[in-house]
Formats: structure tokens, C-alpha cells, sequence
């Protein structure tokens, strides 16, 4: 891995011109022709295109595809000339035939694009996904403001949800409610100053954007059968670089319960018919887990600002931790993503643990009594 310009760490924000950005778009698609004009029509309506001149640059892999999705592509390319669509037809060997490779082989046609790393934005979506018309333009917003990946939020095709029932919808309209709550005590807790509230929690590959000398850092999108997303965010932040997660940047994604990703979204929504057929319990992570992950979080970047030693050893002591997890081979102080990452990182599998209108009670409340604390200081 390269070493990480930290002269790049410190760029004041907003110093870089969103005029001055290059945008390009890398998307896997499999099997996806009657998803994929939905998709391309949304890329071709970015505001980011208003401007009269410009071109997005837009790669689409089809991986190891059996229906009609080249054609459908060729098709659009006509009837979009404000983009250039660069068609990458591939059959990856079936232990390779997965959303990583494509995503990656994606993400690297993509690179092969850019003139200038420093100065251009790599962008992806999933192929059944419909970006916003500002998406392009809020992902530059957010790089310009010093951000060096944005993570986008991903909401639920409306239609599409309601076609899976009323206690599905329930259920889902539960979980987005107790997912703000747990942002929001994050946010209080552990405010961050270029991931500030308002902001989610959402940075997978159905929204994600980078630099692309950030991409180049950190070796790239990993190739992996399942997460390749969420892996390669884990090793921009644990090389210290700065994540933002902008309310402003929204993908709509489908609700279908056959998806292309084990493990993804799709696995998930079936899951959740599961249970509400079943009748059993909507269970989400314990509220206390979510505040102690959030305190731990706060006192590591508390230990990176430290200004001496005895400081940080008080707080190392406090965090349970030795010198040697604190520093790189070089033996330099870790950056405070990196401490996080290392120390208090994301919990994907976190286990759900509590019914969710009591964590959602318990968590109001704990949202309050820090608030009532703070006013009262």
C-alpha cells in the first residue's frame, strides 16, 4: 500500500473547484435489461450535464450476461448523446463471476479514464439502482468540500416496497426510524468535522464516490465475492482518509427479493418477509451498543488530537489499549480514521438484540438527556 499525502489529509475544505472535478461513473450490471434504461435515462438527467459541453464518462460491465442488456445499451447510447457509454462485455470464470469482480473491473476501466487522479471522482452505483438528478453534482460537492469518498443514501423503490405488503412496509418504515435515531446519537457524540449532521450512515456500492488518487492509495476496489464495497471503504479510512456521508446524494434502489449479491440488499428484504409471516419479533441493535461504539469512537480521535504523552497514555489506559496499537510500522501516531477503523470499526453483523420500539424509545431518550445536559452546561 502507498503511503498516504498527508499534504491531500489537510486540504482546506472547499479549496478544490467542483468546475475543476472530472466525474466518471463505474456500474456492474448482470442480466439487468429491463432495469438498465431506467438507469441510464437517470444518469443522462444529472444536473451536472446542464452545463452545455459536457459529456459523463459512464462504464458498464456486463458480467457474464445472458440476455438483451448490450443491445439495450447500444440502443440508449443514441438516444443520450450526452453520454459516453463505454460497454464492457465479459464471462469471468464461474469462482470469479461475482458483483466484486465486475465492480472492480469496473472501477479499473473506469481509472483507466482519468488524466489527472487529483482532479477526478470515480463514481459508482448498482445497476438497478435510479440516481437523483443532483447526484453527480452533490458526490463533486462534498469532494470539493474536502471529503475523499462520499457515501450516498440509499432509499427503498416506494412502488415497489408496497407491492410486499403492509408489514413490510412497517417493518421497514421502523428500521429507517431507529437508523436516523442511531446517527443522530452518533452525530452528538462523536461529531465529525467533514462528516457533519445532518448525515447518514449509508456508504455501499449502490452510492459510493472517490478521488481516484484516494483509489489508487489504497490498491484499488478489492475483487471480493461478497462486500467488496464495505471492505474497500474499511481500507480508505484505515488509511486515513475522510468519509463523508452527504443527505444530499440519494440513489433509489429496487425492492426486488432476487438480487444479484449474496448477501445484499435483496437477501435482506426476503429476511424481513421471513419474519413478518412468521410473526417473529423486529429486532435491532441494542441502543447501549450504539452508544458505547459512538463513545469509544470519540475518546480514539480525542487521542489522536492529543498534545502530549501522558495525555495519550491516560486515554490508552482508558481504551484498554497498548502503545503498539496506537501507531504504524513507522511508529508515528495513527490519524484518528485510522484509529477508528482499527479500534471501534462498523458493525455490519451486529447482533439485533433488542425489539425495535423499545430501542427506538431508549434511544429518543438518551438522545434527550444528552441534549437537556448540554443546554444545562
Amino acid at each position: 500500500m502507498q503511503p498516504v499525502d498527508q499534504s491531500l489529509l489537510l486540504r482546506a475544505p472547499g479549496s478544490t473547484a467542483v468546475d475543476g472535478l472530472h466525474p466518471v461513473v463505474a456500474i456492474p450490471a448482470k442480466n439487468e435489461a429491463e432495469r438498465l434504461p431506467r438507469l441510464v435515462a437517470a444518469l443522462a438527467a444529472q444536473s451536472w450535464l446542464s452545463d452545455c459541453g459536457r459529456m459523463l464518462d459512464v462504464v458498464l460491465v456486463l458480467n457474464n450476461c445472458r440476455d438483451e442488456s448490450a443491445a439495450l445499451l447500444a440502443a440508449a447510447a443514441s438516444r443520450h448523446p450526452q453520454l459516453r457509454l463505454h460497454i464492457v462485455e465479459v464471462d469471468f470464470p464461474r469462482p470469479e463471476a461475482h458483483a466484486g469482480s465486475a465492480r472492480r473491473l469496473a472501477m479499473e476501466t473506469a481509472r483507466s479514464l482519468v488524466a489527472d487522479p487529483a482532479r477526478s471522482v470515480l463514481l459508482t452505483t448498482d445497476a438497478d439502482g435510479t440516481p437523483h438528478p443532483a447526484w453527480v453534482d452533490a458526490n463533486l460537492r462534498s469532494i470539493a468540500a474536502g471529503a475523499d469518498l462520499v457515501g450516498g443514501l440509499i432509499v427503498g423503490d416506494k412502488a415497489e416496497e408496497a407491492l410486499l405488503g403492509d408489514g413490510f412496509r412497517r417493518r421497514a418504515r421502523r428500521q429507517v426510524a431507529y437508523g436516523g435515531l442511531c446517527d443522530r446519537l452518533t452525530a452528538i457524540i462523536d461529531p465529525i468535522p467533514y462528516d457533519p449532521w445532518p448525515r447518514h450512515h449509508d456508504h455501499t456500492g449502490a452510492s459510493l464516490a472517490v478521488r481516484a488518487d484516494a483509489y489508487d492509495a489504497v490498491g484499488g476496489l478489492p475483487a471480493l465475492p461478497r462486500r467488496e464495497d464495505l471492505t474497500f471503504v474499511s481500507r480508505l479510512r484505515a488509511a486515513g482518509y475522510r468519509l463523508r456521508h452527504d443527505p444530499d446524494v440519494v440513489v433509489t434502489v429496487s425492492a426486488r427479493t432476487f438480487g444479484r449479491a449474496r448477501g445484499g440488499m435483496a437477501d435482506c428484504l426476503k429476511s424481513w418477509i421471513a419474519a413478518e409471516a412468521s410473526g417473529r419479533p423486529h429486532l435491532v441493535e441494542a441502543p447501549v451498543r450504539v452508544r458505547q461504539r459512538a463513545l469509544r469512537r470519540s475518546m480514539l480521535r480525542r487521542l489522536a488530537a492529543a498534545g502530549d504523552a501522558d495525555e495519550i497514555a491516560v486515554l490508552a489506559n482508558r481504551l484498554a489499549l497498548f502503545p503498539a496499537d496506537l501507531h504504524d510500522d513507522g511508529g508515528r501516531l495513527l490519524s484518528p480514521e485510522a484509529l477508528v477503523e482499527r479500534h471501534a470499526p462498523d458493525e455490519p453483523d451486529a447482533p439485533a438484540t433488542v425489539p425495535v420500539d423499545t430501542a427506538m424509545a431508549a434511544m429518543a431518550r438518551l438522545i434527550d438527556d444528552i441534549t437537556v445536559a448540554a443546554d444545562a452546561a
